[in-house]
């Protein structure tokens, strides 16, 4: 059985009968009504954006300028031992300043320079107040420079001379240091805090006997107890070596030796009992 024929195209250019020809003229004039819409959302979103941005301007430097944040109130928080009128007078400079363009760091930096400031921190209490909060130095010791007694923190620098009128100070003295240059100063200060250290560690009660750690030789540290009345010869490298034997021996030691210059322990194994020569006991005699 034969198929039939195929069907010829009945449009022979190609194009769709049942399409209606394309409205070229309303195509343009939707064009341009998209055009004239999306121009004025454009030119309105670009003016309340400048408007946004002039306000916030505008608001800014009103906040950095106006008297009502002027500063009338410096609090000063955790500021015990240190001399609170030093300290305001560091920090005057700020007083009718405007609170909010007052850099917080540069305020803190003249709080760290005040002796007994070990740390700061600097805050906005709005309207009117800027709040600084310290950390105050804790001394640890106390050291002779040119005469003079002056309290060390536990960095080994120097805090304020000390002033019998503070309080809640009962510390070892640090000598030797006095000799030194200024920049080898601050090393040999925490060495004695070092030896401190240890002697805490080891034993507490021998810690509150310290009275003096003498710094002034490079090939032992010299300690003072209030229960010894000779000094202790001690190795830098190993503070705490034959302290438990001196420690057992060291009241036979003054009963059987009557005038001792000093005990050296830096050997191990050994307690080194030197006495004081004839001559120097004679003239402890003499001046009796």
């Amino acid at each position: 059985m034969r198929r039939p024929p195929a069907l010829e195209p009945q449009n022979p250019g190609g194009r769709n009968p049942f399409r209606r020809p394309p409205n070229h003229h309303l195509r343009r004039s939707r064009r341009r009504k998209f055009m004239r819409q999306g121009g004025w959302s454009l030119g309105f979103m670009i003016l309340a954006l400048g408007l946004i941005a002039w306000v916030g301007v505008a608001g800014w430097r009103w906040m950095h300028t106006t008297p009502l944040f002027a500063i009338d109130h410096i609090l000063v928080e955790g500021f015990n031992r240190g001399d609170p009128d030093d300290l305001q007078a560091r920090l005057a400079f700020w007083l009718g300043s405007n609170l909010v363009a007052a850099d917080l760091e540069i305020v803190r930096q003249q709080a760290l320079a005040a002796p007994w400031v070990q740390d700061a921190s600097v805050r906005r209490i709005l309207p009117n107040t800027l709040a600084v909060r310290l950390t105050e130095k804790e001394p640890a010791a106390m050291t002779v420079l040119a005469g003079h007694l002056h309290l060390v923190d536990r960095d080994g620098r120097l805090i304020v001379p000390w002033d019998p009128g503070l309080t809640g100070v009962d510390l070892p003295l640090l000598t030797g240091l006095d000799a030194l240059d200024m920049a080898a100063r601050p090393e040999q200060a925490r060495a004695g805090l070092k030896v401190m250290a240890q002697l805490m560690q080891y034993n507490m009660e021998l810690m509150n006997e310290l009275s003096e750690i003498d710094l002034s030789r490079g090939d032992r540290v010299t300690i003072r107890l209030n229960s010894e009345p000779a000094p202790l010869y001690l190795s830098r490298e190993n503070v705490i070596i034959n302290l438990d034997h001196y420690l057992a021996i060291r009241d036979d030691i003054h009963s059987r030796v009557a005038a001792v210059q000093a005990i050296d322990l830096r050997w191990r194994g050994r307690v080194v009992v030197i006495p004081e020569s004839e001559q120097i006991a004679g003239n402890r005699h003499n001046d009796g």
